[in-house]
């Protein structure tokens, strides 16, 4: 059976690591599509596809990013290399909280609404090039993102099996619950 994992902030990763060693243990075939990490810890058998929505960004205009980023900064980093270091120290955290703070939350929901979009496109993409047999909402923003891709999905084969979490077979069958 394929399964696929749809993790994509990979906020629960222990859970993400147990739940699909297991179906890899189970002999399924695993897929797992989330937020890339460092050292992610899943089984070898795992096959991964990484959203990688840490890395869109909305752009900072050219004007902001040289005059009230690098020339003030490169300036107050040159002057912090000598005596001035711990005065250029407090201008410089003073001009990113004061200057810069108030330009990157107006930036913020642009960037978020960039971000979804690009999970949205990810995970319809990794959904259709794989045609799974269960897919596992592994996290609440999974089920979020599901919502544009997966009424289509069971329209289309009845049979497919959504959970939001790996159970085996026998933990769902009603004769096996003690």
């Amino acid at each position: 059976m394929n399964i696929v994992f749809v993790a994509p902030k990979s906020a629960w990763r222990d859970a993400l690591a147990a739940e699909t060693r297991a179906a890899a243990d189970a002999g399924h075939r695993v897929r797992v599509v989330a937020e890339d990490w460092e050292g992610s810890g899943l089984d070898a058998r795992v096959e991964t596809r990484w959203i990688g929505a840490k890395a869109v960004e909305f752009p900072e205009s050219l004007l902001v990013r040289l005059f009230l980023r690098r020339l003030p900064l490169g300036a107050l980093r040159r002057i912090g290399r000598g005596p001035l270091r711990g005065p250029a120290e407090r201008v410089s955290r003073a001009w990113r909280r004061t200057f810069l703070g108030p330009l990157k939350r107006r930036r913020n929901p642009r960037t978020e609404a960039m971000r979804e979009q690009h999970r949205i496109a990810r995970v319809r993409q990794a959904l259709d090039d794989w045609e799974p047999d269960w897919i596992v909402l592994h996290e609440p923003l999974a089920v979020e993102l599901g919502v544009h891709c997966l009424p289509a999905l069971l329209d289309a084969r009845p049979d497919l099996k959504t959970t939001f979490s790996f159970e085996t077979r026998s933990s769902l069958d009603p004769a096996h619950a003690g």
